[in-house]
């Protein structure tokens, strides 16, 4: 009887601690909430410089008349007025740019530079002498700018010219060694340069420039002394320019002829912008998608 009554009573507690371990059970499920993030982008526009100063640099290549004889110096084509005698050199510009409309798209360009060749500067055939030229110059000119208030700034553009173009030679006979200094005065010619280039902004204040010109420095007011010829046994001798040709039936002179003193250069420098705001816009939602 107790045997079946202990019986009982297990089978009572595992009914019951079954039920109760069921009525305790409960699944949790965790709820996660995640905000929208939104995008707001901001654009930084630039407005035009009231003035840009611009400097550059660098390396000049004659054309025409200013190439020389094969880079060398040629005692024979200079005396003859064939060539300048020159062919490489180098110069630098210092540029004033200001706006002409607000948009920034013209601009009036004030220009002075100097540049410098000399015969010797890469080739070093000397065997017949040497000369080298000076020219101080400055202009006044016209330029179109593509992109003005972005960072990237294309322009090209055209300006006259207005040189002084000087020089001085050392003349070497190669029969007996004598040498002749020949100084060349300074002549004023009119010419003119075109060029292309671009300018990029670091920041609202400066930025680097490069650019690409061609030069023709003596298109018109071109001259020749008639009737210099250096004295027999002089060591030293002055003369002029001479790049327009002696009219036909005359006397030839010493270094006349049709000559070009025309150059291109390519150079590198540093831009300074003045008056140049920048202004904060928030794109519309649109523009983001």
């Amino acid at each position: 009887m107790v045997k079946h009554f202990s019986k009982i009573l297990l089978l009572f507690a595992l009914v019951y601690g079954s039920n109760s371990f069921a009525q305790n059970y409960q699944l949790k499920v965790d709820t996660i909430v995640t905000k929208k993030t939104k995008i707001i982008r901001i654009v930084t526009i630039r407005t035009v410089p009231k003035f840009i100063l611009h400097f550059n640099g660098g390396y000049n290549s004659g054309a025409m008349e200013l190439t020389s004889h094969n880079g060398g110096f040629s005692r024979q084509d200079l005396l003859e007025g064939k060539t300048f005698g020159v062919r490489n050199g180098f110069g630098f510009n210092l540029i004033g740019k200001i706006p002409v409309n607000k948009n920034g798209k013209f601009w009036i360009d004030i220009i002075t530079g100097f540049d410098r060749f000399k015969s010797n500067m890469v080739a070093s055939n000397d065997e017949e002498g040497e000369i080298s030229y000076n020219s101080i110059n400055g202009g006044v000119g016209m330029e179109y700018n593509f992109t003005p208030t972005h960072k990237v700034k294309y322009f090209i553009g055209a300006n006259t010219l207005i040189s002084s173009i000087s020089g001085s030679s050392r003349l070497m006979n190669t029969q007996d060694n004598n040498v002749i200094s020949v100084d060349i005065k300074s002549g004023m010619r009119l010419g003119y340069s075109v060029f292309v280039g671009l300018e990029y902004a670091f920041n609202k204040n400066v930025g680097l420039n490069l650019g690409f010109k061609f030069t023709h420095a003596n298109l018109i007011m071109k001259d020749t002394e008639i009737g210099e010829q250096i004295p027999e046994g002089s060591t030293h001798f002055e003369t002029h320019l001479n790049d327009d040709p002696v009219p036909v039936g005359d006397d030839p002179v010493l270094f006349a002829g049709w000559k070009q003193f025309a150059y291109y250069s390519g150079s590198v420098g540093i831009s300074y912008f003045f008056g140049v705001k920048e202004k904060k816009y928030k794109l519309p939602d649109k523009f983001l998608n």
